[in-house]
């Protein structure tokens, strides 16, 4: 594990120029301007480390950015307001919403007025329509807040413009663990029975949501040249990433991938798909479990999936990280055997991954992605040395590496030695040849 790190300390911007391996500890509460503070999110990254990219690898002239993991969006908030492009792929379709509400600039005159309509029509008397498919839905919300939440729902899916009316879904979405029973905190989605919480009513915490949003998309789309563009699409970037992307060239990519037996982003999100799993096919459990599959890093695989599995015979071909999971798979008597296939098929698919983001950078364009090391049956691996080598054998030649501290989790969790709490995200920089 990394210990007694030396910290080069900065105030809200890391330098242009950076010396390989130097660990920024950065000083700034700057994350949340603009669209960057909607809806909370797990492991997103902070907004300096795209801005850093685009400062340093794009001139005045306009450019095409790709975030092949653009999760909410963070990269392409940023791209647009250095006035490039940007174009986003994630697989899990909540946060292609959340992305796609948080990059989309809105007629502000035409927002205002059904923001108007939206508060009358939440307090007239009809009686609400939609139900969650969710057949406990007492047990998560207070029965009281359940016919609140309904009409919330109904009134937005009155709306008519697209644009306006996703806004308000993702605003929606924002407010719902807070309103629910669940715990705010934990990864998962549960309701302590220890630790019991007093949920406040959902209609002022909406509309006070609203004035946040309205506010903010605002400033936001009142500063972005209207000649760019951004698009987020709903697919894995582990398959077809040239068809995903229209068969575009870009001149920088830049995005954080999951981390080994990464965040089950489904179970995290299951108070919020009680009330919008309809709109992505995931409002039964067994929907949900499907899509788990699709998910770099996910941990949900079940037994006979990796029963022919052995770290002796299928290898990564990176020596250091063979034998690790060579380890996982002997000493954690367990779970070895399914933590290392799990880590295994991680690397296999960050593999195929990079072949496809090659095919869709231009020569000598860079790919900045950040991650983190992790920790998997008390065995540590070094995540970004092992992406290196694989990188390398795909196309990319490492310019940089770097690192910065990780502050203000969102769900902050001890996964209890299985995955750790991670310390440093490490900034890869890559350029292709």
């Amino acid at each position: 594990m990394i210990r007694e790190i030396e910290y080069q300390i900065v105030k809200n911007e890391v330098p242009n120029d950076i010396e390989f391996g130097t660990i920024f500890n950065i000083n700034t509460n700057k994350v949340t301007e603009f669209t960057h503070g909607f809806h909370k999110y797990p492991a997103k990254f902070i907004p300096q480390i795209p801005r850093w990219a685009l400062n340093r690898y794009l001139k005045d002239i306009k450019s095409l950015v790709l975030d092949p993991f653009c999760g909410s969006g963070t990269t392409i908030i940023e791209t647009l307001l250095h006035g490039h492009s940007g174009f986003g792929v994630d697989v899990d379709p909540l946060s292609v919403l959340i992305s796609k509400v948080k990059t989309t600039p809105l007629d502000i005159e035409e927002l205002n007025k059904e923001v108007t309509k939206l508060e009358n029509n939440l307090l007239n008397k009809d009686l609400p329509i939609f139900k969650p498919a969710c057949e406990t839905i007492e047990h998560w919300f207070k029965k009281e807040y359940i016919p609140v939440l309904s009409k919330i729902r109904d009134t937005i899916d009155k709306i008519e413009n697209r644009d306006i009316k996703d806004l308000f879904l993702i605003c929606f979405s924002s407010i719902l663990r807070k309103v629910s029973n669940a715990d705010d905190q934990s990864q998962k989605a549960y309701v302590s029975h220890t630790k019991i919480k007093d949920a406040e009513h959902p209609l002022p915490i909406f509309l006070n949501q609203i004035k946040y949003y309205q506010e903010r998309i605002t400033q936001f789309s009142n500063s972005i040249d209207e000649n760019v563009k951004s698009k987020v699409k709903h697919g894995s970037c582990i398959n077809d990433l040239p068809l995903l992307t229209e068969n575009k060239l870009f001149d920088l990519a830049i995005t954080s991938p999951p981390y080994i037996k990464a965040i089950d982003y489904i179970y995290n999100q299951m108070v919020e798909l009680f009330w919008l799993g309809d709109l992505f096919e995931l409002d039964t459990q067994t929907k949900q479990n499907k899509k788990k599959k699709l998910y770099i890093g996910n941990k949900q695989v079940l037994k006979q999936d990796f029963v022919d599995y052995s770290p002796f015979i299928e290898l990564t071909n990176v020596e250091n990280l063979d034998t690790k999971l060579q380890s996982v798979f002997q000493q954690d008597i367990k779970n070895g055997f399914k933590h290392s296939y799990v880590t295994y098929r991680y690397f296999v698919e960050m593999e195929l991954h990079f072949q496809q983001v090659s095919n869709v950078l231009k020569k000598e364009a860079h790919y900045v992605l950040v991650v983190g090391d992790s920790t998997v049956s008390d065995i540590y691996f070094e995540t970004a040395d092992y992406l290196i080598e694989i990188a390398e054998r795909n196309g990319f030649t490492l310019t940089n590496k770097w690192g910065y501290k990780i502050k203000n989790r969102y769900m902050r969790f001890d996964r209890k030695g299985r995955g750790g709490i991670i310390e440093i995200d490490w900034v890869l920089d890559f350029v292709k040849q």
